[in-house]
């Protein structure tokens, strides 16, 4: 269903104010040519920070320079899509988010962090099982370290860890400056899509700095690459952003922050709603470095809550509502020590974390809150590791991980405790090519949704039955890694460079938990159990070189999933995919125009799952114009060629043919 649009008179004067702040600004002298930043800082790796093509870790990061210049994103699934063995799913109509790395999905199996909050929102239905949402415009940063190498980020990421930062003060205003701020104007032609986007920030001196920044979208219904429009993908964002960091000391940082993020729209298979989603993020967190090799100390604590209102818009129920809604609360404590025993030099990063989620669902007259149970689940840890280099070709890094939970609701308590290993040994026989093998083991405790659910699918659809399971076991992943990381300057002409990442792996996890249909108690239901072995593995690649003048880039995967029972495939793992970029750069580097191509290949007996598994090619474009000093444009073409395609997950064919016209103003 379309809805109304915003008046072309709105629009136009909101372009016009952009146009007019830009204008009396000065064009600002050539400088030297920018190139992309190919050293940029992971540290869901090992907590300590290191450069990503360094890290003995199958990670990636995104800053935002990249994803304004060619991506110009509607949501995190267009930035994490670029990302080699990690996809979304998302359902029609719905903005939230469910990240998928490596085949794993769901319930946690993915710790997606927002500003180092765990985003544990969950909801039973017929897509993603745990989604979050968030505003790509509040982004600075995303980092991502696929499998369950980071056992010291946390419980259960047996897929991995997705970690978002959002831009501070930093990023509006420019060293020595006190005051600033940004204004950013979005327009796009599939959807007739306005965005406006603002921030101003602070710093009266080096002890103190603010900034708050807002978001407004109003998204119309798309089209697909047939010419259709598709219902329901309408949306209003509305965001609000607050951050502001304390600097007692020289050695001490306080940082606090407040993100909202709400959404409202319509979506529904057999029943219309009109459903608002609102998320908040609030952290707290310490930081204190002093001159002492002893101590690297952080702390934080937060709370990430996710309220989803949904209300009935047809039919004998008109007006009924209900609500999912999920708080979070949590810390997490570590320091690094640095010391040499001998020849050996040492990181050692020790620390706790702990979460409480907290489920409440409201259905007066449904079955949603049967569905998506309420109830609690503690779950707490603690971690060391030990990175060790001898010389400058021999790395090694060991940890060991505790985890814990407890699980109550609806007269079910479910408890566990376990130990996860890790080892990873990195050998450079010389500097530019680094090699390394790791195995770890990942522990992730059963949701209260697989635990808890029971009742009937809600009329006028009839799926039968769904069974608790209060005996789940948790998951255990044991993953075997290996890859080169390869760094080389001046390969082919004078400051070229070429970082490149290549792996592959081998993750086992027992008693991985799906649901499945059982026959007792006639006439049967669903339940979800712990199969006995699911299978991962594939090979990952991302790399890319650049001459200054040009780049080019690659980010790819070869993934299989299977059931070792039965041999067949696990329904979440993602067809085969490879994207190339090329790039340009002229007027001193303040130019920088190319396209990217996405080859994605089928997935076989997809339709058997409800999923289109056809194989696509899309291609689209970028260019971004730094004006002068303070003014940039930008556009990207999505979808140059208009092409029908269905990502593989997805409920709903994306959109076709979008040019994205955006103006950045800098104001200080």
């Amino acid at each position: 269903m379309s809805r109304s649009r915003p008046s072309r008179l709105g629009i136009a004067v909101a372009a016009t104010s952009l146009i007019s702040l830009a204008a009396p600004v000065e064009a600002q002298d050539a400088g030297d040519e920018t190139a992309i930043d190919l050293d940029a800082i992971t540290v869901t790796a090992t907590k300590a920070g290191e450069r990503v093509y360094d890290s003995l870790s199958p990670s990636s990061v995104i800053d935002r320079d990249r994803i304004e210049t060619q991506v110009q994103p509607n949501s995190t699934a267009d930035i994490l899509n670029l990302i080699p063995s990690v996809t979304t799913q998302t359902a029609p109509g719905d903005p939230g988010v469910g990240v998928n790395v490596r085949g794993l999905q769901d319930f946690g199996r993915v710790n997606v962090l927002v500003d180092g909050a765990r985003q544990n929102f969950q909801r039973e239905g017929h897509s993603a099982k745990g989604t979050f949402y968030f505003d790509p415009e509040m982004m600075k940063s995303v980092d991502v370290t696929r499998g369950p190498a980071s056992s010291i980020y946390g419980s259960g990421a047996i897929g991995g860890v997705v970690s978002f930062t959002t831009i501070d003060a930093g990023d509006i205003l420019p060293d020595g400056t006190h005051v600033g701020g940004r204004l950013k104007g979005t327009f796009e032609t599939n959807g007739t899509s306005p965005l406006l986007h603002g921030a101003v920030a602070a710093r009266p001196s080096e002890t103190f700095d603010i900034l708050g920044a807002a978001t407004w979208r109003s998204a119309g219904d798309y089209r697909s690459g047939d010419g259709s429009i598709v219902d329901f993908t309408a949306q209003d964002l509305l965001s609000g952003l607050i951050k502001t960091s304390i600097r007692p000391g020289s050695d001490q940082e306080v940082t606090l922050s407040a993100l909202r993020i709400g959404n409202e729209f319509e979506n529904g298979l057999s029943t219309l709603y009109r459903t608002r989603a609102v998320a908040d993020t609030f952290t707290a967190g310490y930081r204190w470095t002093p001159d002492s090799p002893i101590w690297d100390l952080s702390a934080k604590v937060y709370y990430s809550g996710t309220n989803v209102e949904q209300t009935t818009l047809e039919g004998l129920i008109a007006g009924a509502a209900k609500t999912f809604d999920i708080g979070t609360v949590g810390f997490d404590l570590f320091n690094t020590s640095r010391f040499e025993t001998g020849p050996l030099r040492h990181e050692l990063t020790y620390g706790g974390d702990l979460f409480q989620d907290n489920v409440e669902t409201k259905d007066p007259i449904g079955s949603s809150d049967q569905l998506t149970p309420s109830g609690e689940r503690l779950v707490y840890g603690a971690f060391v590791q030990d990175r060790a280099q001898f010389s400058e070709w021999l790395e090694v890094i060991g940890a060991l991980r505790f985890d814990s939970y407890r699980l109550t609701g609806d007269g079910t308590e479910n408890e566990g405790t376990r130990l996860s290993p890790k080892i990873t040994v990195g050998i450079t026989p010389w500097q530019p090519v680094s090699f390394y093998a790791s195995y770890a083991e990942g522990y992730r405790a059963p949701a209260l949704t697989e635990t808890l659910i029971d009742g009937f699918h809600p009329p006028p659809l009839s799926a039968g039955r769904f069974f608790p399971n209060p005996n789940l076991k948790p998951e255990i992943a044991h993953n075997i890694e290996g890859g080169v990381n390869l760094r080389f300057d001046n390969l082919l002409v004078e400051d070229d460079r070429l970082r490149m990442k290549l792996g592959v792996f081998h993750n086992r996890v027992d008693d991985y938990i799906e649901q499945v249909f059982v026959r007792f108690p006639i006439p049967g239901g669903y339940q979800y159990q712990n199969i006995a072995e699911g299978v991962i593995e594939g090979f990952e690649a991302e790399g890319i070189y650049d001459a200054g003048s040009y780049f080019v880039g690659i980010s790819g995967h070869i993934l299989q999933g299977k059931n070792s029972r039965t041999g067949e495939e696990l329904v979440k793992v993602p067809p085969n995919r490879l994207i190339g970029t090329l790039g340009f750069r002229a007027l001193d580097g303040k130019l920088e125009f190319g396209t990217r191509v996405s080859f994605v290949g089928g997935k076989e007996g997809a339709e058997d799952f409800g999923f289109v598994g056809d194989p696509y090619t899309v291609v689209d474009l970028f260019a971004s114009w730094q004006v002068n000093e303070r003014v940039t444009a930008g556009l990207v073409v999505d979808n140059l060629f208009n092409r029908q395609y269905t990502e593989y997950l997805n409920g709903q064919p994306s959109p076709g043919f979008n040019a994205k016209a955006s103006l950045s103003v800098k104001l200080f």
